[in-house]
């Protein structure tokens, strides 16, 4: 049993994955990682193939974790273990089939829904910067504003998080899913029309020269179902 204090904490993995190489990637999840990550105490909630954006090829997965404690705990036993060892070798074949990654920590801003594992819903995940010194009111526009919008232009929020590492911070990073490709089309449409979002962020204009969420990386990506085998 884990005495440590919980801190609740998410990884996100982001990984640029060797050109034509995207199903070698999906396969190592799929048919090997399944069973070396749980038996570590790795359980990503979710894993995608990024199939627009600026980061493509690249396979993206999210994490939770108690504290950096059970992190750094399960990681080191990961990356000891000799069946991950195999894996990644006989997974690279000639080359590296990761050929360079980015790791992302965040603090949940609302809970996250989890995804069937037939999902075949298109996902995108949005990174969005945000106002600097203003996180509470950044948090109430974010949950009062932004994230009802989506809902309302029809996607699913599967889950929003604010950035506590990075190269753009300070930031949020939200995830949702949306019927089709042309649902999403259908969504931007909604949006850039819903009054009360256009009223909220003119107000954030108004009182702080700005609105608290600004510039923003949109990623389209398929989700990748995996059978993770439960330890006993």
């Amino acid at each position: 049993m884990d005495d440590t204090p919980a801190d609740p904490i998410w990884e996100l993995r982001l990984y640029r994955v060797a050109p034509g190489r995207v199903a070698d990637m999906e396969a190592r999840v799929q048919k090997d990682l399944r069973t070396v990550f749980p038996r570590n105490g790795v359980h990503p909630v979710g894993g995608w193939t990024a199939t627009s954006g600026s980061a493509m090829p690249a396979y993206v997965y999210l994490t939770p974790w108690r504290n950096m404690i059970e992190r750094s705990r399960c990681w080191a036993g990961f990356y000891g273990d000799p069946a991950w060892a195999e894996v990644r070798t006989r997974t690279n074949g000639p080359s590296e089939l990761v050929e360079g990654y980015e790791i992302l920590f965040l603090r949940a801003a609302r809970d996250w829904t989890p995804v069937s594992s037939e999902d075949g819903r298109l996902h995108e995940m949005i990174i969005q910067e945000t106002a600097t010194g203003r996180g509470a009111a950044v948090r109430a526009a974010l949950l009062d504003a932004e994230l009802p919008a989506f809902e309302r232009a029809g996607a699913t929020v599967l889950g929003s998080f604010d950035m506590l590492s990075g190269r753009l911070l300070p930031a949020v990073v939200t995830f949702l899913s949306w019927e089709s490709f042309a649902a999403r089309q259908e969504g931007v449409r909604r949006l850039a029309a819903d009054t009360a979002l256009q009223a909220s962020r003119a107000a954030e204009i108004r009182d702080v020269g700005r609105c608290l969420l600004g510039r923003h990386d949109s990623q389209l990506m398929q989700w990748v179902p995996v059978d993770w085998e439960v330890q006993a």
